[in-house]
């Protein structure tokens, strides 16, 4: 960071550092590793209150984000996710508008019938007192249709299709409320359940995927547009620096010869391959803490004092 500041300025320029968004990122990174240095410092001194601090840490996590600056590819799928949020948002507020339909129909159709009565032998067992009479258990579905709560939630398992199939068991065995529940009473219930996963599993669920496929459509348009846009500029650039090069200085050129060398340096291609190989060690030297990881001590005869 400190490099660049002395080779583009800090604030003012059209390639200062503050200029770019990624610089930013890359700075607040910069000043929260430096927090977090002086929070380590100080309770290691004593002063635990300050060591709530060091969850600042975990922000520099992000510091694999700078790369991407650096990768059209990953540059593409970002710019993808960003403009996909706006029509994703639309899908989910009809997705949420089915789930609340099927919702208020599921707790039409099944309200209190999710029950069941739990005891080694229950072929006898009609009802909710019958069960009770014969001390034993009146229990209620894990995912059951008793208020819209419930029901969404029973509807989420199902939209998932994990376990799916238990509920609808239990929707086409429910006979009524506080009776017992008998295999296959009401098939008819199959058509709820279908109906649900082919609305809202299938079609509508389908429907993120193609608003994603079809942004990355645009967004690999744009950025092929960008970069045709680019290299004619570069190549315009290119011979008008040819024509104006004894004329026009570049914003460099009152620098002193060790600004100009980091400069030189800062606007190296291999600055850039040096610092994200470090940030790559940077990133394996944080997965690497564990639990109960050992200690090591400063002073080899601690232990001996």
């Amino acid at each position: 960071m400190t490099v660049k500041v002395v080779a583009q300025g800090f604030f003012s320029g059209e390639s200062a550092y503050l200029q770019s968004s990624w610089n930013i990122l890359d700075g607040i990174l910069v000043f929260v590793s430096v927090i977090d240095i002086v929070v380590s410092m100080a309770s290691a001194g004593g002063a635990k209150i300050l060591g709530i601090l060091r969850v600042l840490r975990l922000l520099r996590t992000l510091r694999p984000l700078r790369v991407i600056s650096r990768a059209p590819g990953l540059k593409l799928v970002v710019e993808t996710l960003i403009s996909s949020l706006r029509p994703i948002g639309n899908i989910v507020l009809i997705c949420c508008a089915f789930f609340i339909i099927f919702g208020i129909l599921g707790v039409q159709l099944f309200k209190g019938k999710f029950y069941h009565c739990e005891g080694h032998d229950t072929k006898n067992i009609t009802n909710k007192p019958d069960c009770l009479q014969a001390n034993f258990k009146w229990l209620r579905r894990k995912y059951n249709f008793d208020n819209l709560g419930q029901a969404l939630m029973s509807l989420f398992v199902l939209s998932s299709k994990d376990g799916w199939v238990n509920i609808m068991y239990d929707g086409l065995d429910a006979v009524g409320i506080d009776k017992q529940p008998q295999r296959n009473h009401n098939p008819w219930m199959l058509l709820f359940f279908i109906s649900f996963l082919l609305i809202v599993s299938f079609f509508v669920l389908n429907m993120f995927v193609g608003v994603v496929v079809e942004n990355f459509h645009k967004c690999r348009q744009h950025q092929e547009a960008e970069e045709a846009r680019r290299r004619e500029e570069k190549r315009l650039r290119r011979l008008e620096k040819k024509r104006r090069k004894a004329q026009r200085r570049p914003y460099y050129a009152n620098y002193s010869p060790a600004r100009l060398y980091i400069h030189t340096m800062c606007t190296s291609h291999y600055l850039d391959l040096f610092i994200t190989f470090i940030i790559a060690i940077n990133v394996i030297t944080m997965s690497m803490e564990h639990y109960e990881q050992p200690i090591v001590s400063a002073c080899k005869n601690c232990d001996r004092a």
